[in-house]
């Protein structure tokens, strides 16, 4: 995305002039094969500026770094996600380390535990999500979490190695979950399912304005009224809407402060 300005002006697509950061989608996903040019060009339509390519694995942070590869206003992850630790060998954090040298690069991630679906064993989840805490803590980077029914253990590995800088992406949990994240000092992010899961609108009013975020995960969860489509950056403009409402702001406001604190997170300000 060869962004013209990192600000955004008022115009009939986006007639608040918002200034958006989608903290985490997966634009190398294989639904945006076909059209990749056309979903970022609906993203800058939008208003969205500035987004962060999380990566699965090995080979798709590498393709996330050639994708954001001098591309302003794009940043990346690198890491490998839970579904993907039953593959995961010792010799991939290598490579995630040598990968570290590209400026791109703003965080770890997503990295964590799910054991929620199960695609890969608890034991492996948790090595491959140990070792990645500690690059993350030896790289000085954010770390990016999934957690998903998993929330007693991934709290206990993390007080255990004592390392709390980051986002809990797609934020699910519940009260004890976000106090605890808050109380760490990590961020918490929500996606589109903010806009259909009650529950989350009453998690997102206990946490302080300056830990928010918000994100798509496109190509996954696309917010209300487009549930059950596929996702994409510009969508996120929903997500911030109703968050606004939730918060009692302006989408303006909502949006600012999130992309303060998504810049903050990742240190891509000056």
């Amino acid at each position: 995305m060869r962004c013209r300005s990192l600000r955004a002006r008022r115009s009939r697509q986006n007639p608040d002039g918002l200034n958006l950061f989608d903290s985490h989608c997966h634009l190398t996903d294989i639904q945006f094969a076909g059209d990749l040019k056309a979903v970022l060009r609906r993203a800058f339509v939008a208003g969205v500026r500035e987004m962060l390519v999380a990566s699965q694995n090995v080979p798709d942070s590498q393709e996330a770094i050639r994708l954001c590869r001098n591309q302003e206003g794009m940043y990346c992850s690198i890491g490998v996600h839970p579904h993907e630790a039953d593959r995961f060998r010792s010799y991939d954090v290598t490579t995630l380390k040598e990968l570290c040298i590209e400026p791109s690069i703003k965080a770890i991630g997503e990295i964590g535990l799910d054991f929620f679906r199960g695609i890969s064993a608890r034991s492996n989840q948790e090595v491959a999500f140990e070792v990645q805490v500690e690059l993350a803590r030896a790289m000085e980077l954010p770390m990016i979490l999934h957690v998903r029914d998993a929330a007693h253990r991934a709290r206990a590995l993390l007080d255990e190695h004592g390392y709390h800088a980051g986002v809990m992406h797609c934020f699910s949990g519940d009260a004890k979950m976000a106090d605890w994240a808050v109380e760490r000092g990590y961020y918490i992010s929500f996606a589109g399912n903010l806009t259909y899961d009650g529950r989350l609108a009453e998690v997102a009013r206990r946490i302080p304005h300056e830990r928010l975020m918000v994100e798509t995960d496109a190509p996954y969860l696309a917010p209300e009224p487009e549930r059950g489509e596929r996702n994409e950056p510009a969508l996120i403009v929903n997500t911030v809407r109703h968050l606004a409402g939730v918060l009692d702001l302006t989408p303006r406001e909502t949006a600012e402060l999130t992309r303060d604190n998504a810049r903050r997170c990742f240190r891509t300000s000056d």
